[in-house]
């Protein structure tokens, strides 16, 4: 199994826009792709720690895959490509994804 984080940085005021885009992805992946254990975009949650970063105008994706062959398939499904379309107007930079693996050695 793998984890995958993915930082999406949206130009301000369009964190609305960027989640609909993402309600109409998230059903598609559930759907046809078997492999995705969990998709959950997320935003900030101001808890007030000293050392905590913030950005009112981000999402992280968390997600689980069984494998990195499903990430890599999930990225050429046509779903993804029409989201990658969609949400495109309302980034402030390109989407970052990083790849864990666990090391507990639980797989």
């Amino acid at each position: 199994m793998i984890s995958v984080i993915v930082q999406v940085r949206l130009k301000p005021g369009n964190i609305a826009n960027a989640l609909a885009c993402y309600r109409e992805l998230i059903p598609q992946i559930m759907a046809k792709e078997p492999g995705c254990l969990e998709y959950a975009p997320m935003l900030d949650y101001d808890a007030q720690l000293p050392n905590q970063e913030k950005d009112a105008d981000m999402i992280v994706v968390l997600e689980r895959w069984n494998c990195l062959e499903d990430f890599r398939k999930h990225i050429a499904m046509p779903h993804s490509a029409e989201f990658r379309a969609r949400i495109g107007d309302y980034l402030r930079e390109r989407i970052t994804v990083r790849v864990l693996q666990s090391t507990s050695g639980a797989h």
